[in-house]
């Protein structure tokens, strides 16, 4: 019996020490762990295209439209191009729906046309004016005027192998930008969140690109702001002279102004909020996942590239 008690602790132990191992070695070498998003995240994360969508073809009925107005996957619905439109069998499309135009939160810059992803949906059978599909993949509930795009292949990034994340750095030089937006309107963010960035094909953005999420160290983090009147010097009125109320010789008096000291000091580092991925690229914006991070990111935080 104790034998006995003895091999099972000793399992259990090994197994324990070879999870352990395990654990380690895959963040140790996160290559291992296959790509950074899996496809089915990265078809339903939606974009900012830099024109509206075309209309032309778009669903306009399914088979179960007498028992509800929504659809999903395994849903066949009916839509208004056939033969004559070049519509084929076994075509995959993206369903999409344009949400409208969006500007730059901070510069008011138009970026672009803000448009979900729904889902992707396999046409079935043509006829001559219109089409059989099938919903194969669904975000979000499709509806009738979803708009349909051709198919393409995403493949998301493989994660690389990197070090530890740092709290503060000086910065790399590379091309930067900032977050604009996230799905589902999202203000504070971290890891595994889908975020829109201010840069794409224009500025040489691919996917697979890392960036760093950054903030400047300074008095204008964040929405606190402290107020920067003179409160120990102008505590109380009604004194001669500024002896007696944080004045020249006050022990609370310091040795240089603050002003002076910021004015001459070197540039601070920057606060490193966390790392992120590009997924998919348009020409003014891009789709990126945050991987990793040290701290809660805001939209608006900075980025700037590092490979």
């Amino acid at each position: 019996m104790k034998s006995t008690a003895r091999l099972g602790i000793a399992l259990i132990i090994f197994l324990v020490g070879s999870l352990s191992t395990s654990v380690i070695a895959r963040q140790q070498n996160p290559e291992q762990s296959g790509p950074v998003a899996r496809r089915s995240d990265i078809y339903c994360t939606g974009f900012i295209a830099d024109t509206s969508p075309r209309v032309d073809l778009q669903i306009v009925g399914a088979e179960k439209e007498n028992l509800k107005v929504t659809f999903a996957q395994g849903d066949i619905v009916f839509l208004n191009r056939g033969r004559g439109a070049g519509i084929q069998p076994g075509a995959v499309y993206y369903i999409i729906r344009p949400v409208g135009e969006v500007n730059h939160p901070f510069t008011k810059k138009k970026l672009g046309f803000l448009v979900h992803e729904l889902g992707l949906l396999r046409v079935i059978e043509v006829g001559d004016r219109t089409s059989t599909a099938e919903i194969t993949v669904s975000c979000d509930t499709v509806e009738f005027g979803d708009l349909l795009k051709p198919y393409e292949e995403y493949t998301g990034p493989r994660a690389a192998a990197v070090g530890p994340l740092p709290r503060y750095g000086e910065g790399s030089g590379g091309t930067s930008g900032q977050i604009v937006m996230a799905p589902g309107f999202h203000e504070h963010l971290s890891a595994n969140r889908v975020v829109y960035i201010d840069l794409g094909t224009r500025q040489d953005i691919h996917p697979g690109d890392t960036f760093t999420i950054f903030r400047e160290i300074g008095r204008g983090e964040g929405i606190t702001k402290i107020p920067q009147d003179k409160v120990v010097k102008d505590r109380e009125s009604g004194y001669g002279s500024d002896r007696y109320h944080g004045g020249e010789y006050s022990i609370q008096g310091t040795r240089v102004p603050q002003e002076q000291v910021m004015r001459e000091r070197p540039q601070l580092p920057r606060k490193v909020l966390g790392e992120l991925v590009v997924l998919k690229v348009e020409k003014g914006t891009s789709v990126a996942l945050i991987t990793r991070t040290n701290a809660e990111v805001w939209i608006g935080d900075q980025i700037e590239r590092s490979n």
